[in-house]
């Protein structure tokens, strides 16, 4: 095992070849090689299957299937799957993307308290008192508190829709949960639930959990 240190890291910064011009680009190597380790991915093959999207816009090796969602400014913003189950969504810059066929690693140790905590939470193990606006996708388990009565809202192209919120709680927080239709009927208060690849949205100044089409939703503990 090839142990990279913070010391190594910003040793590396602004030498040729080395994608450590920011602590973001140290965050995302970082997360990558938690990704191959923690999902049991070859890095090689996953590096090589991250070069080969970015290339086509998909690629894909044995069960993990990446793809290139979106081009921002300084790099491209990735969906990672395995089993056809969503694993990771970040973006890469440049420089990362150029470096990574050079990384000829097959696992990371990354011995850095600071760095450890942001890869981490950027694979999405959260506390309520952890989300904040940039927090992108994530998973929490919690309890639910309150559930208001389902109301009809109508969406921008008219379609009439089902909302109820619901109140969720950790112990280090509590903030509002979105449920829509079918998901109504399937939580009460006092379920525990666990939500995977979860987002964050914005309302009237609040920040709410909000569950997509690329999120579960499970009730672990009814109560």
């Amino acid at each position: 095992m090839r142990t990279v240190t913070v010391e190594r890291l910003h040793r590396d910064r602004g030498r040729p070849g080395s994608p450590w011009h920011s602590l973001a680009d140290m965050v995302s190597f970082a997360y990558l090689a938690r990704i191959s380790g923690k999902y049991g991915i070859d890095m090689s093959k996953f590096f090589e299957c991250i070069g080969n999207a970015r290339m086509r816009g998909e690629s894909s090796f044995e069960d993990v299937l990446i793809k290139r969602r979106l081009a921002v400014e300084d790099g491209y913003v990735f969906l990672i799957t395995k089993n056809q189950r969503i694993i990771a969504q970040l973006k890469l810059t440049w420089k990362v993307l150029e470096y990574l066929p050079k990384a000829n690693v097959t696992s990371f140790l990354v011995e850095n308290p600071h760095l450890a905590k942001q890869a981490k939470l950027t694979s999405g193990d959260l506390k309520i008192k952890d989300l904040s606006s940039n927090v992108k996708r994530f998973n929490l388990k919690a309890k639910v508190t309150e559930k208001s009565i389902p109301r009809t809202v109508f969406s921008k192209f008219g379609e009439a829709l089902l909302l109820s919120t619901a109140t969720i709680s950790d112990g280090s927080g509590k903030i509002r949960l979105s449920l829509w239709n079918d998901q109504i009927d399937t939580v009460s208060v006092g379920d525990l639930l666990h939500i995977e690849n979860a987002q964050l949205k914005r309302f009237r100044g609040e920040l709410q959990v909000r569950v997509s089409k690329f999120s579960e939703l499970r009730v672990i503990k009814n109560e």
